[in-house]
């Protein structure tokens, strides 16, 4: 069976202007990812990886080609369309975890659903259920400085998927992470995929995210070397 294609990117550019210095970060890009993709983008610092996730994610717009994320086009999305999507429909995971300091981890996952207009009893009733599946039920109410490296990172996970987006983007997740939380973190992120149908796309150069990817996409110089799919013998799926 066929499944939907979440983004699709054709011949896409972007163009950096300092002063009067251009700097082409994509060069051309054409990709599609689709629904239950676990994929990464792989290349060295300064091939494009976090520019390609911040176009996907609606944080920037492309200076050419077409970009099409959840089935909107980004050359036609306002501003304020933008961030209903960012909102709404995706999540992030970030490097430096961008936890709020002075929540509880409960709270911090509940934010983006207070941002979303739910009410107190849903969002409490939905973090406290992401929370419990990612292993963290008895850290709800400690602060991020309570936490560990592994625990904060978690947490950053929860609140990334507490509204079970279609699509999720994480930069780097892993940078800041041992070798067991690493893992760790991503047989969780795996699970989620497995067991809710979500996509996640990771920007990373760390081989313990590429180990369990089912897809990279190499970048050089702004432009897509290598796209390949692999089949994980341990969950039957790419």
């Amino acid at each position: 069976m066929n499944k939907p294609i979440l983004v699709s990117a054709s011949r896409v550019r972007k163009v950096f202007h300092t002063g009067s210095v251009e700097v082409e970060a994509l060069r051309g890009v054409d990709l599609e990812l689709k629904e239950g993709d676990f994929a990464a983008v792989v290349g060295p610092s300064g091939s494009g990886k976090s520019t390609l996730l911040n176009l996907i994610g609606a944080l920037d717009s492309p200076s050419s080609g077409e970009l099409t994320v959840l089935g909107r086009p980004m050359a036609g999305l306002s501003k304020a369309g933008r961030a209903q999507l960012r909102l709404k429909e995706l999540g992030f995971v970030f490097q430096a975890y961008n936890l709020v300091p002075v929540l509880t981890a409960l709270e911090n996952v509940e934010f983006v659903l207070e941002l979303q207009g739910r009410g107190p009893a849903e969002r409490r009733s939905m973090a406290r259920q992401v929370l419990r599946e990612l292993g963290l039920e008895s850290l709800a109410g400690r602060r991020p400085s309570q936490l560990s490296g592994g625990q904060q990172q978690r947490v950053a996970v929860a609140r990334a998927v507490v509204s079970r987006p279609r699509l999720v983007l994480a930069d780097e997740p892993t940078a800041n992470l041992d070798g067991a939380n690493a893992e760790s973190l991503l047989s969780l992120m795996r699970g989620l995929r497995d067991r809710h149908g979500m996509t996640f796309l990771f920007s990373t150069h760390d081989p313990r995210v590429i180990r369990h990817a089912g897809r990279v996409v190499t970048l050089a110089d702004g432009r897509i070397t290598s796209d390949a799919a692999k089949r994980k013998a341990r969950s039957g799926r790419t």
